[in-house]
């Protein structure tokens, strides 16, 4: 029985990562040949020795060639892999255990292993000659496996390779083994060599596209423009900046690339599509060069505005300590506080509000501030926090809409809640529609934030449409229902004499139309059947819906 000398503590990893050469037993007189380990016929080298002169004898065979070195580790692999244990010696054993261990192996990704067991198992099936082992082969064979970690091949007794059977097929599967090696390691050279050679035939823009910074540098040593620009108009610096490349970025700079390189687009600069992307290092790394804080881009962003609205706080803090205004508008009329208030970036906002931020500084055109923007947006921890921070909760945009105006036209019931517990006026209208909280609320069919508001006292029958016309001109059969029961009055006009049933009726909703006509709404109080008529777009097939109503009414 072969034994593993070397102990069952370490994975076979660690025994190869331990394999250092050692010398031959004792009873092993004659020294290895110059130039490696004699095993048979073969010779392996250890690692870091010189191979043979070209075309000297003594190595490989057919494909291997014994010009080819071998690594001491590979061969101590491929040792181990067929040396794991032993055979009986019985003819009835068609597999030893050599040759088990070696089909266990079968599943590892390693070609050098798989190589082994393919060469050993069929120089044993299909009955290749087997070499004879003298004493020296057999002594060099011993060093060979003590040196990686096995230990001496030995039964039981004490007596070396008891079953010369076994250390003929161990002797011959290797020395096959380690010629396939040096063949695989030689076709792996070649390979290499000529993945080396091929020339790299990327543009500039796409190693700097990929990140490659040693393309990017052989490239430019080679003359390349380092302000070149992609096909898309993105200059090169731009483009790491904007995919966090800051080796890239480095390497650019220090070729001299324009820091304010905004491209043929002539759009951002890189500062603002590093602060864009949240790349704090290369900020920094652009600053050092004197980028531009306060430059603009095309749509009047500024790096704090990009930063502003990512919610990158530590850029945030970088750039106001470089002199970043603050109050810059872009062409939206948006402050840096108001992309945040948008984003709902709270922390950004302190820190915005820390450095002087104005927080009813509005637009110029849509007359938007902070809150109404978080209110719009839905950002509850947002809003508390404007408003306690002392926002102004009465500010009208150019709709004239309040903050809680927007929060009930997009249906955000906590937002609500929380406006009115701060003190929102409930009954504030706008000044041409008289639109309400509630108006706009039942418009967009959120039941559960008109129960809130009518349950909180607001006037159910305010505004130049009621909330139950808003309601029925948009079909919203369930709120159309709740209203009612809460008291509205079907019967109500407008100024040019519409009601709940006239705007039911024009927009096609024969359910709210049933349901307003079984509430009492009375179409004698129209000019006439044709005054509906006239309003109905044949198009959408609302002719039928008036006709449906006129049924109802005369079953009634």
């Amino acid at each position: 029985m072969l034994t593993d000398g070397g102990g069952g503590g370490t994975s076979f990893e660690e025994d190869l990562d331990s394999v250092a050469p050692r010398s031959a037993p004792a009873g092993a007189s004659e020294p290895p040949p110059p130039g490696g380990v004699g095993l048979g016929i073969r010779t392996v080298r250890l690692f870091g020795e010189a191979g043979p002169a070209p075309g000297a004898s003594g190595g490989g065979s057919g494909a291997g060639g014994g010009d080819a070195a071998l690594d001491f580790k590979l061969a101590a692999a491929v040792l181990r892999s067929g040396g794991g244990g032993g055979a009986s010696g019985s003819d009835e054993d068609e597999v030893s255990e050599v040759e088990s261990f070696i089909l266990d192996q079968e599943d590892l990704d390693n070609p050098v292993l798989k190589t082994t067991s393919e060469i050993f198992l069929s120089s044993t099936a299909e009955g290749a000659d087997l070499r004879t082992v003298d004493p020296e082969t057999q002594a060099r064979l011993e060093a060979l496996l003590e040196a990686a970690g096995i230990g001496k091949l030995s039964t039981a007794d004490g007596k070396a390779f008891a079953d010369p059977e076994v250390l003929r097929r161990l002797t011959s599967s290797v020395s096959c083994a380690l010629d396939e090696a040096a063949a695989a390691l030689t076709r792996m050279k070649a390979e290499n060599g000529h993945n080396a050679g091929q020339i790299d035939t990327r543009s500039l823009a796409e190693a700097c596209s990929d990140g490659d910074v040693n393309a990017v540098r052989k490239l430019l040593d080679e003359g390349r423009s380092v302000n070149e620009h992609t096909e898309e108009g993105e200059s090169l610096l731009c483009l790491a900046c904007s995919a966090g490349y800051y080796e890239l970025a480095q390497v650019l700079l220090a070729m001299h690339a324009d820091v304010e390189d905004r491209g043929t687009k002539g759009d951002i600069t890189p500062l603002m599509a590093a602060s864009s992307g949240g790349y704090l290092d290369i900020v920094k790394l652009l600053l050092l060069h004197d980028a531009n804080v306060n430059s603009q881009s095309a749509t009047g962003n500024t790096a704090l505005t990009y930063a502003c609205a990512g919610g990158f706080v530590d850029i945030v803090k970088v750039l106001l300590n470089e002199g970043a205004n603050i109050e810059d508008h872009n062409e939206n009329g948006h402050t840096p506080l108001m992309e945040a208030a948008s984003a709902g970036h709270v922390e950004v906002a302190r820190v915005l509000l820390d450095h002087g931020a104005g927080i009813n500084t509005h637009s110029n055109e849509f007359k938007e501030s902070a809150l109404t923007l978080a209110c719009y947006k839905g950002h509850l921890d947002m809003v508390r926090f404007l408003l306690d921070a002392g926002a102004d909760q009465e500010h009208k945009t150019d709709e004239m809409h309040t903050a809680l105006m927007e929060a009930c036209m997009e249906g955000h019931e906590e937002m609500v809640a929380l406006l009115l517990a701060q003190g929102a006026n409930i009954n504030a209208q706008t000044e041409e529609t008289q639109e309400t909280a509630l108006t706009l609320a039942c418009c967009g069919g959120f039941s559960e934030v008109a129960d809130f508001l009518i349950k909180a006292g607001a006037d159910i029958e305010l505004g130049c449409s009621t909330p139950l016309m808003e309601a029925s001109q948009e079909g919203h059969l369930e709120l159309v229902k709740y209203l009612l029961a809460a008291g509205a009055n079907v019967h109500a006009t407008t100024a040019t004499g519409d009601t709940a049933l006239t705007y039911a009726c024009e927009n096609g909703h024969t359910d709210v139309a049933d349901v307003l006509l079984q509430a009492g709404a009375d179409l004698d109080k129209q000019e006439d059947m044709k005054t509906i008529l006239e309003g109905i777009d044949p198009a959408k097939h609302q002719v039928r819906v008036a006709f449906d109503a006129c049924k109802l009414l005369h079953k009634e």
